[in-house]
Order: structure tokens, then C-alpha cells, then sequence
């Protein structure tokens, strides 16, 4: 089945995608959200009580601590949980990042078995998601979560695809003429996942990419 694709004015983008967001929200359950510039720009817009009840995880996250700039669940907790009651599991940047990953297949475990209701993700424009970047060996761990290097230098974990294909529901959030590449080669082109992450998605039945005008220039 091929992923669904709207197309948003980019003017509105981030008030729409997040009206859509609260619109798929689960009355309980689990949801995964992630990080980068364009989720942050969605996340002003979220209303917090609407995540009161969830258990709220992280697609991926850097080696920093909780507390640090780059931290996602740093921007997202300012941004927008730190006012909700959602009981929120974050990845533990601070320690050593193979423990870290397994304590956070543990704790993902249980919602995996009972099915993730809605995972966020974002795609960088070499077609990465969450932290699986072409060629990580991440995109072949048998764990939910895995240690990567991470191109910025950084360590990282990052859930693996047996996490992100266990979700019921996966929107995608893509802005910028920079990932319209990316954007073709995700939803039409053929490639393995090593070169395209994000080309695992294909394989699942219920995603849409949500893209700005930008974005989507070269479908």
C-alpha cells in the first residue's frame, strides 16, 4: 500500500499539521513523537491537554543530557508536555548509550506488544528517519532502540524499524525544497532501505507524508 501524501500551504503548515495531529490523538495509549526544526515549529501549536493520559516516547534522541539545547525531549517538554499530565518516557542521553537502548526496548516492550496508536517522524534530505541514516547497522537491530553514530558527531539512540512498523498509525513531517528530493525518492523511488531509511515506510499500511508546498516540488 503507498503511504498518503497532503500537500499543506507552507504559510499554514504548522497550525494545520497540528490541528491534524490532535485530530488522530488516541483517548489513551501510547504515541511517539520526534524531534528536528519542523516538528519544534508544529509543537508550539499543540494543545497540552490534549496528551493528558498518553505515554508519550521519542523516535530518537542525542547522547546529551535531558536539560541540554539539543535535546529533543528538551524542546518538546518546553514546547509543549512539561504542561501536560502524558506520562513521558524519554530516551536517557546521558548514559552510556548501549545501556541506554536497552532500557528503552524494556520500556517500550510492553506498547509495542500492545500496538503504538500514533508515531510521529520526521525525514532529513538524505532520507533519514528518526536516527536510522543510510547505512547505520540500526536499520537491522533486532532491539526496538539501538546506539548509532550519529553525523553531526554526536552519539545517538534511535528506535529501529521493528519499532517504527508497529505502530498503527505513522505521519510523516516534511518542509523544505532542501527534502524534496528526499521526498521523491521516499514515496516513488525503489531504493533499499541502507541508502533510503525511509523507504522502510513502504512497507507499512497506514502512513502519511504531511509536506509543505516546498517539499513536494518534484512529485
Amino acid at each position: 500500500m503507498s503511504p498518503s501524501i497532503e500537500v499543506i500551504s507552507s504559510d499554514a503548515y504548522a497550525t494545520s499539521v497540528a490541528v491534524r495531529i490532535a485530530e488522530g490523538l488516541p483517548a489513551s495509549g501510547s504515541v511517539v513523537i520526534t524531534g528536528g526544526t519542523t516538528a519544534a515549529k508544529i509543537y508550539e501549536h499543540l494543545d497540552p491537554a490534549r496528551w493528558n493520559g498518553l505515554d508519550v516516547f521519542f523516535s530518537d534522541e542525542r547522547c546529551v543530557p535531558p536539560t541540554d539545547d539539543a535535546s529533543n525531549f528538551n524542546m518538546a517538554t518546553e514546547l509543549f508536555l512539561g504542561l501536560s499530565s502524558a506520562n513521558v518516557h524519554r530516551m536517557e542521553g546521558e548514559l552510556d548509550p548501549v545501556d541506554a537502548a536497552r532500557r528503552y526496548h524494556d520500556a517500550l516492550q510492553p506498547f509495542v506488544a500492545d500496538g503504538i496508536e500514533l508515531m510521529l517522524l520526521g525525514m532529513g534530505a538524505d532520507c533519514h528517519i528518526g536516527a536510522l541514516y543510510p547505512g547505520s547497522d540500526a536499520l537491522e537491530a533486532a532491539d526496538y532502540c539501538a546506539a548509532v553514530h550519529r553525523p553531526d558527531g554526536l552519539g545517538g539512540l534511535t528506535l529501529t524499524p521493528q519499532a517504527m512498523l508497529a505502530a498503527k498509525s505513522v505521519k510523516v513531517l516534511v518542509t523544505g525544497s532542501a527534502k524534496s528530493e528526499a521526498v521523491l525518492r521516499a514515496l516513488q523511488g525503489d531504493e533499499d532501505i541502507t541508502k533510503c531509511p525511509a523507504r522502510l515506510l513502504a512497507q507499512h499500511p497506514n502512513v502519511t507524508f504531511y509536506l509543505d508546498e516546498a517539499a513536494a516540488t518534484l512529485l
